[in-house]
């Protein structure tokens, strides 16, 4: 039998199952849809066991150590707070990064604001589970502000300003 063009479109598959229908654009949209919103729900899912679990998994012996800098590029003033341990977190472990790190950042621009009156702050947080080399960097950042002219360094006081837990989702872990 020899084979033409034709005889070989029409011909059955191999495997035996009958050819699938073409989808249309629409059901193919459809389809898309339907995807793309079970994988955001297994995302938000998978964020939400890891928000959970970052601040279950910390213990007591598990202290982070943190401080923070707010400046504003058009002045010469720097705001410094104190190393604060915070015994609620825990650096991650592949990269040694700690969650919800913004946040942090997020609470020292809002007392800057808030409570000393300052406008379009930048802040910064560093953070170590060792705290002689958080210390290390931060007489290192503190030397770092007046070798380059800055004619105020203002440390925050422990007492003024504390971080506190991060609340994700409007709900406070």
């Amino acid at each position: 039998m020899l084979l033409s063009a034709q005889n070989v479109m029409q011909a059955p598959p191999a495997s035996g199952n009958p050819p699938k229908k073409e989808m249309t654009e629409a059901q193919r949209a459809k389809e898309l849809e339907r995807a793309k919103k079970k994988l955001a729900k297994e995302e938000a899912k998978a964020a939400k066991r890891k928000a959970e679990t970052a601040l279950d998994k910390a213990t007591e012996k598990d202290v982070v150590y943190m401080f923070g800098v707010g400046t504003n590029f058009n002045d010469s003033v720097v705001y410094v707070t104190e190393i604060i341990p915070v015994s609620y977190m825990k650096l991650e472990k592949k990269t040694k990064f700690l969650p919800y790190r913004a946040e942090f950042s997020i609470q020292l621009k809002q007392y800057l604001e808030g409570t000393l009156g300052l406008t379009n702050e930048t802040t910064c947080m560093f953070f170590d589970d060792n705290r002689k080399k958080l210390a290390k960097r931060f007489y290192k950042l503190k030397k770092r502000y007046l070798d380059l002219g800055v004619t105020d360094l203002n440390v925050i006081d422990r007492a003024k300003f504390e971080f506190k837990k991060p609340e994700i989702d409007n709900v406070a872990l």
